[in-house]
């Protein structure tokens, strides 16, 4: 990574940090339990992300919020987002976070409405290794759509939100909690009782290659029941306006047959991604297909204005995007206080948890 934003943090005890060391600027982004503003660091003028979150009433989405932090403070990686710190109340927690102006890549992909195959490799080759560094440490991502994409102010790809994450499952292991974005789920995830592991995210990853090419995920249906039966079983319709190379990626990351679906080494490989040069890619040292225009550190243009409407208050507000419903079920986590979370040493790699997951949005 090009530089620790705690240096940022240098002239503060971290320990001191509280919801009035920061001024809350806009709303950038908002979800069932939490807010995301942009806020500015009183004493140095610092521009961050803060993800404020409601403390739930219940073990399982508590736990989404205890995974999520273990994953930021665990896994490093310059295309995930970085969290700064993070400090509670007894009813919230705060995630004080990078902020990346160039927005989601969920609003590139509606004003473009459709990408170029030589954008949609870019940022393709950058989401397959933010997946391939989080599935290396453990981790499945389980919600990987363009609303978790974000774009930082030199156009590259981060992944943010990691609430359904599933943390500490070594490759090979499997899981079976059902959760995601409906159009993102990979079959196997659809069967009753059914498990997988790591693969859910190179389907998903298929699936956002698709979108970004063609204009919208390759399953649908007027109903659940029908978008379940599509996933599993529909034709994967792709024109041949497009090159042989790109439906060959995409084909290849859409096997429904898990054992015959591709791996993301085996993804580097194909003729698609023969002139990426994946070393330069993962320094930096690549110069993105969209350069966000940015006019100062507070610029929010590049954010949807559904939200950056919003007044930035902490107090709950409506939905502002519509998402398709989910249920999951699964194992609580055990061991924490009941108003401070933090005072267990929970973080470290080694420790096991059991996540339950909740619906997110979909784009289209």
């Amino acid at each position: 990574m090009e530089s620790s934003l705690l240096t940022k943090l240098e002239n503060t005890s971290i320990s001191t940090l509280k919801p009035e060391s920061f001024d809350r600027l806009k709303v950038i982004g908002k979800g069932g339990y939490a807010k995301v503003f942009q806020a500015r660091k009183k004493d140095n003028n610092q521009i961050f992300a803060m993800k404020v979150v409601t403390k739930p009433d219940n073990k399982i989405d508590e736990n989404h919020i205890k995974d999520e932090i273990r994953i930021f403070e665990n896994v490093k990686s310059r295309f995930l987002c970085e969290m700064v710190h993070r400090f509670e109340t007894t009813k919230k927690v705060y995630m004080v976070l990078e902020f990346l102006p160039g927005g989601e890549l969920f609003s590139l992909l509606n004003r473009e409405e459709t990408l170029e195959e030589e954008a949609a490799r870019f940022y393709i080759a950058q989401i397959a290794l933010a997946l391939e560094h989080l599935h290396n440490n453990n981790v499945v991502y389980r919600d990987l759509k363009p609303a978790n994409v974000m774009l930082d102010r030199h156009g590259h790809a981060k992944l943010i939100d990691f609430g359904l994450s599933k943390f500490n499952l070594a490759k090979g292991e499997r899981t079976s909690t059902f959760c995601g974005t409906i159009d993102y789920m990979a079959p196997e995830m659809l069967r009753n009782g059914g498990s997988y592991g790591h693969s859910v995210d190179i389907w998903a990853l298929g699936i956002l290659m698709y979108d970004m090419v063609v204009g919208g995920p390759p399953f649908s249906g007027e109903t659940e029941k029908e978008m379940y039966a599509n996933i599993r079983k529909a034709p994967l319709k792709l024109s041949k306006k497009f090159s042989s190379e790109c439906r060959e990626v995409i084909k290849s990351l859409l096997l429904r047959k898990v054992e015959n679906r591709i791996s993301i080494s085996g993804m580097k490989q194909l003729d698609f991604f023969k002139l990426m040069d994946w070393n330069k890619l993962e320094a930096g040292e690549l110069e993105a297909p969209f350069r966000p225009e940015i006019s100062s550190d507070t610029d929010v243009s590049q954010f949807d204005s559904c939200f950056t409407n919003l007044p930035p208050e902490e107090s709950p507000c409506k939905i502002v995007r519509s998402a398709r419903q989910g249920c999951a079920g699964d194992e609580e986590f055990a061991g924490f206080d009941e108003n401070l979370w933090f005072t267990s040493d929970w973080s470290s790699k080694g420790m096991t948890s059991k996540t339950t997951d909740k619906t997110k949005t979909s784009r289209r």
